[in-house]
């Protein structure tokens, strides 16, 4: 940490000296909020449908929720339906209405290969809207579950295709396993270098009441490419995020890290860093805890969280 803020003092001298008070005020600003709403979002549709499929494929019935074949010989494929209603919702969206789609296939009774499809459901930012998520593994952990994604399991586009065939070669299952070997990272400064996301699911031993469930995400990645208003590239990574589905306004718990990583058009390359700070207050904020370059004067702030 003293290294660091070393490191932003000098960047912060540097600037002041080459600046005016006018181009000074232009080049600072707050940290970019976009990746982590996208990750939170992403992450949260993918942890609770996992926990849907998980459930139901245990022998459990939810509302709203039916499955065309209840597996007891394994490996085993099915496809589950869900009808959203006051029960079941999906996180961070306004919609009491619309349909999930979880195509499964299930290697015992507490692993599988998911893919998700979603309809006239808003699971969006302004800059994208989730249509499905293909193939990413769930298993059974510390008596709950784990999910791993990646950017590239998200399907941004106009329109999700129907999956005819849920048949996966043997070669495609041991890679979809093979995903859930990642190594969560202990650090944010690390997590920020990685490519996928671990979700841990805990349903709280109320294996049918969605409301209490809670998600840790943790690692790193764009859900979509952000750039800041200068055109820098955003990075961010994130440990132990802690999202409670009881507070739908930040997480409870946890810290991200956002990076800008490329240079404007400016005179001074537009870098900065800042590591997100939540905090258990369900109030939209979040506190930035350390900031340098272009968001050193974000230190010690709070700003908001804008989900909907």
């Amino acid at each position: 940490m003293p290294a660091l803020m070393k490191h932003a003092s000098l960047l912060l001298i540097t600037v002041l000296i080459l600046f005016s008070c006018k181009e000074e005020k232009a080049y600072f600003k707050d940290p970019e909020t976009e990746p982590v709403i996208h990750t939170i979002k992403a992450a949260s549709a993918i942890g609770y449908c996992s926990s849907i499929a998980m459930t139901v494929m245990s022998g459990e019935t939810l509302p709203g929720v039916y499955a065309t074949k209840s597996c007891s010989n394994f490996p085993c494929a099915s496809l589950i339906f869900v009808d959203l209603n006051d029960n079941v919702r999906i996180p961070f969206t306004e919609d009491e209405n619309g349909q999930i789609v979880i195509a499964g296939f299930w290697t015992d009774v507490n692993q599988a290969i998911l893919t998700l499809f979603f309809y006239d459901i808003d699971i969006s930012t302004s800059v994208f809207t989730l249509k499905n998520v293909h193939t990413f593994p769930v298993t059974e952990h510390n008596g709950g579950y784990l999910a791993v994604f990646a950017g590239m399991d998200i399907n941004l586009g106009s329109n999700p295709i129907f999956p005819l065939d849920l048949d996966l070669s043997e070669g495609e299952i041991n890679l979809e396993l093979e995903r859930l070997d990642f190594d969560t990272p202990g650090d944010v400064y690390v997590a920020v270098e990685q490519h996928a996301y671990i979700i841990e699911i805990d349903q709280q031993g109320t294996t049918t009441d969605l409301s209490d469930d809670s998600f840790v995400i943790t690692g790193g990645g764009q859900i979509i490419e952000v750039k800041d208003d200068r055109g820098g590239i955003i990075q961010q990574g994130m440990l132990d995020v802690v999202i409670d589905i009881g507070c739908q306004a930040n997480p409870r718990n946890g810290y991200a890290l956002i990076k800008n990583t490329s240079a404007g058009g400016n005179s001074i390359p537009e870098l900065g860093t800042a590591i997100f700070d939540f905090h258990n207050q369900c109030d939209g904020m979040v506190d930035i805890g350390i900031a340098t370059g272009v968001y050193i004067k974000s230190n010690g702030k709070s700003i908001p969280l804008v989900f909907y």
